[in-house]
């Protein structure tokens, strides 16, 4: 493969990952967030993952097979002997994008997983053992220990 087309193939693959980030932004912005359109988002996030780590690989072989080194110094000198340096630059932008959006997202993802818990926790103290039994189904009590008087 030409490497300023696997560098463009690189950019574009990583576009699309941030298009689905930002998805993904969007939906947990929602105040249910649906969780199947996560699990579809997730699975299109993996098999994006997979592309990218496919076109790594090919590129770190491209730099190996021209006497460079494996790391971010080998990738820059590559696209400056193939004259794609503005690519590069626009990779390297495009990861720090994807890079930062996918830590707010873990971050909202931990958040909601924090007060679910916390929520959980709460309605085991009213009811005075656990909401669920081991099937992961909702037992079924009363919930006197809640009081909806305010």
């Amino acid at each position: 493969m030409i490497v300023t087309d696997l560098l463009t193939e690189q950019l574009h693959q990583l576009e699309q990952l941030l298009e689905t980030l930002t998805a993904e932004r969007e939906c947990l912005k929602e105040g249910r967030a649906d969780g199947e359109v996560l699990n579809t988002l997730a699975a299109n996030k993996q098999a994006q993952l997979a592309e990218l780590e496919r076109l790594e690989h090919l590129r770190r072989e491209a730099q190996q097979a021209q006497g460079l080194g494996d790391g971010a110094r080998g990738a820059e000198q590559l696209a400056s002997h193939h004259n794609a340096d503005a690519l590069w630059r626009q990779i390297r932008q495009q990861a720090d994008r994807l890079k930062q959006m996918n830590r707010l997202n873990g971050f909202v993802i931990s958040q909601r997983m924090e007060h679910n818990q916390r929520a959980i926790d709460f309605l085991e103290r009213a009811v005075g053992g656990s909401v669920y039994g081991r099937n992961g189904q909702a037992k079924p009590k009363n919930f006197s220990g809640i009081s909806s008087r305010a």
